[in-house]
């Protein structure tokens, strides 16, 4: 008798029910969050590897995917040279089928995958409070690669609502980017990136391309000393392809959330999205500076939130590693303070190369997992 679940590559007429998969799952917390990939799946896999490939559990009783987890391919830098790695992304699974050993046979088929077309390092984030996700994986129960525990990523959602002072960085100026600067400004992002581990590798003709999908010129924000680029940072609007919903409220936020909105009419703050409805948020990207220099980055950061504070939208979402020295910036904010662990996942044959890798600090650009 053919077997009930099957495990396999998704294709694109595939869409609506991956699609489904995602808002289905939610994450746990005084708000309950799910994310989702409306209008199209695929489309946002462009950001997260230049090569992408989505295995699927389906019931075949019902048709529904009852799983799925992603295996992206793209450009990062690993000890200052651009490097082929690989990310791990979306692990969803229905409830009524966590139990079984399918997580197991979906570990084969990535083992398959990376067989026929290898990669020397992958890395995930497993976000904070997902208890259930980290004793599933990273017990080096058998057939599943290694996760090894490198640190926390911060990703504080920065309320973009009280004024705040502009914050000057002596010789520094502070310009909108422009197409003709764009060539310069991939330069000194290659440049400065390359001094951190995991960092993104790109060019301005990726502007152009699936991978920088949504980003425009006029979103970078460029620190100037005289004509030369001494900072950048891009403020990235993906939810054309790529949503955070708020599903519930629980605990005292359920209760108070009525009066909480009713004072924002009165003050400068947002109101609280209702049940259902998505949240209207700015990804924080390409976060460099020249040297790491925190007080170049402060200067960026302020112009983002001033520039952006009377938009529409309600939070600005910044991804640092915890041993960053820029982290220092964000404490000036008022925040709903989130983050994840990171892990590198590699199979005992690839332990000589994460062995290898220096003391440089991580950056993972939130936009783009």
């Amino acid at each position: 008798m053919a077997a009930r679940y099957q495990v396999s590559l998704a294709v694109k007429s595939d869409d609506a029910e991956l699609r489904r998969r995602m808002a289905a799952d939610e994450m746990a917390g005084d708000i309950g969050l799910s994310f989702r990939r409306e209008p199209d799946y695929f489309l946002g896999c462009g950001v997260q590897g230049s090569h992408s490939q989505i295995i699927k559990c389906t019931d075949m009783e019902t048709g529904h995917i009852v799983g799925l987890g992603a295996r992206h391919i793209k450009n990062l830098f690993v000890n200052g040279i651009e490097t082929r790695v690989g990310y791990l992304s979306d692990l969803r699974a229905d409830r009524a089928v966590r139990k079984r050993t399918l997580l197991a046979r979906g570990y084969a088929f990535l083992r398959e995958l990376h067989a026929a077309d290898p990669a020397p390092l992958y890395f995930s984030i497993i976000l904070d409070g997902n208890d259930e996700a980290v004793a599933n994986i990273t017990t080096a129960r058998a057939g599943l690669p290694i996760y090894e525990k490198r640190g926390r990523i911060v990703t504080p959602a920065i309320h973009l609502d009280r004024n705040k002072p502009e914050r000057p960085c002596d010789g520094v100026t502070i310009r909108k980017g422009t197409a003709s600067a764009m060539p310069q400004i991939f330069t000194f992002l290659n440049r400065e990136l390359a001094r951190k581990q995991l960092a993104p590798s790109y060019g301005s003709k990726d502007l152009q391309s699936r991978q920088l999908l949504g980003l425009t010129p006029e979103d970078f924000y460029v620190a100037y000393r005289g004509n030369q680029v001494v900072g950048c940072v891009a403020a990235w609007d993906q939810s054309g392809f790529r949503q955070t919903h708020v599903e519930r409220y629980s605990g005292t936020l359920r209760i108070t959330r009525p009066l909480y909105n009713l004072a924002t009419r009165f003050s400068s703050l947002h109101a609280l999205p209702a049940p259902g409805e998505k949240i209207p948020y700015l990804y924080l990207s390409l976060i460099a500076t020249e040297g790491n220099r925190s007080d170049i980055f402060a200067t960026l950061l302020r112009s983002v939130y001033g520039d952006r504070r009377k938009s529409e939208y309600h939070f600005l979402i910044v991804g640092l590693h915890e041993q960053d020295p820029l982290t220092q910036v964000l404490g000036d904010y008022r925040s709903i303070e989130a983050g994840g662990s990171l892990y590198l996942i590699y199979y005992p044959e690839d332990a000589g190369f994460v062995s290898g890798l220096d003391d440089r600090t991580y950056y993972i650009d939130m936009a783009t997992v």
